[in-house]
């Protein structure tokens, strides 16, 4: 059978965008199929694969999940398996953690569970924040019903396999806005007979810019990240009518998150109703937080001390958003991040590849999990 090495590396070399992960599914349900899982359920949440490993013996129902998609971005230097898709690439590691979540299944088809069940979710569309909401919206996901679930990130800047992971809040809730103000254009020279948004437009960003609340330690963080502006068009004859920001805002949670895009949003109509322009709001990416459940926390931190793994729980969690928040609002979840070394390539950077060597330690740590679980008197 391909090794997990070779199997990561493929997977690399074919990266695909969000919700069109087909040839990745497909690759997915090539290595598992010959271990015979006791169900394999395509097309879940558009192109996400479940595979299922059922004891028929009652107890707890485990969920492990890894991301199928890549991203929009020129990969550099990476020689032998490097993207053969023009500017898309596997940057965030998502390859990686596929090829973690395979060896699991391989390990199960040699050893099944003794009690209880275990799917393993290989789901679409994380980097833009719909898949996770696309595999919760589909019928068959119903039928699943997990006790826990359980997910890795591979993450640079922590020592090669350390295990990272904290109860509450481990990655942000993060959404992604526009704002639109419509104004009215006029000749350049004669700018007082149209609604220019400019001013509201530089308002709104000083404005955004004095609610940054910079440390994770205080309960009252909060960042707004502009990420693009427009005014008007490149017209040297044209009072601008019309303008748009992009923002990112995060909070340590979502009950945060939704006061922080009121405040934005309150501030935009002030604004506009100052100069006469009509203001839109829309949201273009959503990832809840992951608000890791304590009980299964301790139950991933037990399995990383069984394995010999170093374990890390820092105070705070990590700035960035991962769509695997949303089922953390439906069952309790567990979101680890597995160090991938001090002085690799940071994730989403044009010169980032996974580290192989960290296929064995996410591979170790999912069984442990697994088994520890189906040992126990009780499922949590």
């Amino acid at each position: 059978m391909t090794s997990l090495i070779e199997f990561r590396r493929d997977l690399h070399a074919h990266p695909e965008l969000a919700h069109h992960e087909t040839g990745t599914a497909e690759r997915v349900v090539r290595l598992v199929a010959p271990l015979v899982p006791d169900r394999i359920l395509t097309g879940i949440g558009g192109t996400g694969v479940v595979v299922t490993f059922d004891s028929g013996v009652p107890g707890p129902v485990q969920l492990f999940r890894s991301e199928l998609d890549a991203l929009p971005i020129v990969e550099l230097d990476v020689e032998g398996h490097g993207s053969r898709t023009d500017g898309v690439s596997h940057k965030c590691g998502h390859d990686g953690h596929t090829a973690i979540l395979a060896g699991l299944a391989m390990r199960l088809a040699a050893d099944r569970p003794a009690r209880g069940a275990v799917h393993l979710l290989f789901q679409p569309a994380e980097e833009t924040g719909t898949g996770a909401a696309a595999v919760l919206a589909d019928p068959a996901f119903d039928a699943i019903r997990p006790d826990f679930g359980v997910a890795l990130h591979n993450m640079p800047g922590f020592p090669l396999h350390a295990v990272v992971v904290k109860p509450g809040s481990m990655t942000c809730a993060v959404r992604s806005i526009v704002i639109r103000f419509t104004g009215r254009t006029a000749h350049a020279s004669e700018p007082e007979k149209g609604e220019n948004p400019s001013l509201a437009v530089a308002d709104l960003l000083r404005e955004c810019d004095g609610m940054h609340v910079p440390d994770m330690r205080s309960p009252d963080f909060r960042l707004v990240t502009p990420v693009h502006v427009r005014i008007g068009s490149v017209a040297y004859g044209v009072s601008a009518g019309d303008g748009e920001v992009h923002l990112t805002i995060r909070t340590v949670d979502n009950a945060g998150l939704a006061e922080l895009q009121r405040s934005i949003t309150t501030l935009a109509h002030r604004l506009g109703d100052r100069d006469g322009l009509r203001v839109d709001v829309d949201v273009v990416e959503d990832f809840a937080a992951n608000m890791n459940d304590p009980g299964v926390t301790e139950r991933v931190r037990r399995a990383a001390v069984a394995c010999g793994f170093e374990v890390i729980s820092p105070d705070v969690g990590m700035r960035a958003g991962e769509d695997f928040g949303l089922f953390s609002e439906r069952f309790p979840c567990c979101m680890v991040l597995l160090g991938s070394g001090e002085d690799h390539h940071p994730i989403h950077n044009p010169h980032y590849d996974f580290p192989d060597e960290l296929i064995d330690t996410g591979v170790e740590l999912f069984d442990r999990v697994v088994r520890q679980a189906t040992i126990a008197d009780t499922p949590h």
